[in-house]
């Protein structure tokens, strides 16, 4: 009966192994994936800061020769107001995504350090019905060196 046990025992141990393994792996995706969301979002968010700042500087020009250049340079200012509206609502979009990466990550975060206490506890289980201590190994008496002197 206590082989059965042991048998089972292990097995959970090596269930629990696996589990922790695929939790971590889907641990290092989430942060890849929550690391791989912020860089699109501050790359949108720095295009959308450009283009708003480019659409001031056509709007002012006035060194116009004539007034087809300060139709086209209006033409110009108003087309990067709307490249920068349409940054802006794609950078709100890239953080909105960062942000779910991120909570993401925090939840594969727990189920990977829930794992790891299964594990843990299963291998604590696992050697008190061995009969060993987790903190003292089985180990061979170590020789004795020196002399005897008497």
């Amino acid at each position: 009966r206590t082989d059965r046990t042991m048998t089972a025992d292990k097995a959970r141990l090596k269930r629990v192994r696996l589990i922790e393994r695929i939790r971590a792996v889907e641990q290092r995706k989430a942060a890849s994936d929550a690391f791989q969301a912020e860089a699109v979002r501050q790359r949108l968010e720095r295009l959308s800061e450009k283009t708003r700042s480019l659409a001031p500087l056509y709007a002012l020009r006035d060194h116009a020769a004539d007034g087809a250049e300060l139709a086209s340079a209006a033409v110009m200012g108003t087309q990067l107001r709307q490249l920068g509206r349409t940054a802006d609502a794609q950078a709100a979009h890239a953080k909105a995504e960062a942000d779910a990466k991120l909570m993401q990550l925090a939840s594969a975060e727990r189920r990977h350090k829930r794992a790891t206490q299964q594990r843990q506890d299963a291998h604590k289980v696992l050697l008190a019905k061995l009969g060993k201590s987790e903190f003292a190994p089985a180990r061979r008496a170590a020789p004795e060196t020196g002399t005897e002197v008497e």
